[in-house]
């Protein structure tokens, strides 16, 4: 994942998709593709988050998902429970894309 503060996830997304190699995908399938990826992404995160907390970090993540966060409350929640959670976010987004890809 490139070292760029904003490369977002909607970026991943987009490059899982041009990496997929996709080529009959209309504007409407690909913003349906882009929507799944996003979402399943988004909870590989937070499964992997979740082994990596206490019993304690793991209700106040709990409470916060319960509230519907965003993108960036997610981040932020991971970067004050998680050692070193910029590295830990690349290493699983980039399990993700070796997992979406078929490279894993």
């Amino acid at each position: 994942m490139p070292n760029d503060t904003n490369y977002s996830l909607d970026d991943f997304a987009e490059s899982l998709i041009r990496d997929k190699q996709y080529t009959t995908l209309t504007p409407a399938m690909h913003d349906e593709l882009k929507k799944d990826i996003l979402q399943r992404a988004h909870d590989y995160l937070v499964a992997k988050t979740i082994e990596q907390l206490s019993d304690d970090q793991a209700k106040q993540l709990s409470e916060l998902l319960d509230k519907s966060p965003t993108d960036q409350q997610i981040q932020d929640f991971i970067a004050t429970a998680v050692p070193d959670a910029p590295t830990f976010i690349g290493n699983t987004l980039f399990q993700f894309r070796q997992t979406y890809l078929g490279l894993a």
